[in-house]
């Protein structure tokens, strides 16, 4: 049987989402608990997580690895904490669940895009378009992979742009 869960991300407790009002099953990593800065956000999650509200999980090893080989692939630049919410979102899928990463973050909704994860934005207008990365040298005009920061050649600062 599956189950309506929302997956939440720090962003979109800032933005405004009120976790303990949300009819349906929620969901989150530690890291994001630790995120929360502003005393609002934190007292809602720690208010929401205490009343039953929130779940606090961890994703699995394989989803992990998975959500890291596509962001290598993809050169998307996330934090560990949005990782963690993407293999978590990952894991729930597989298990028959139907996740909603809720996210504002433009490079969670890229990833969650690519990997087949539903999202839903809070404040800011989700992505229009999915994007995978290429470094390109400033000065001698070669590209590279995301993995790369120097030009091989001529020893620039690569800079980080759209793949066309």
């Amino acid at each position: 049987m599956s189950r309506e869960v929302y997956v939440l991300d720090t962003s979109a407790v800032i933005a405004g989402l009120v976790p303990g009002i949300i009819d349906a099953r929620q969901v989150t990593v530690q890291e994001v608990l630790d995120e929360a800065k502003d005393l609002c956000s934190k007292l809602e999650l720690e208010t929401a997580v205490d009343a039953g509200k929130i779940s606090v999980m961890e994703p699995s090893k394989e989803a992990l690895v998975e959500v890291r080989k596509k962001i290598r692939q993809t050169g998307d630049r996330v934090s560990n904490t949005d990782v963690k919410l993407l293999a978590l979102s990952l894991d729930m899928l597989r298990a028959g669940d139907m996740p909603e990463l809720v996210t504002d973050d433009y490079a969670i909704q890229n990833l969650a895009s690519i990997l087949n994860i539903p999202f839903r934005r809070v404040v800011m207008p989700g992505i229009t378009e999915i994007f995978t990365w290429q470094m390109i040298c400033p000065a001698c005009g070669r590209t590279y992979s995301a993995a790369f920061t120097k030009c091989e050649v001529c020893g620039s600062e690569l800079i980080r742009r759209p793949k066309k």
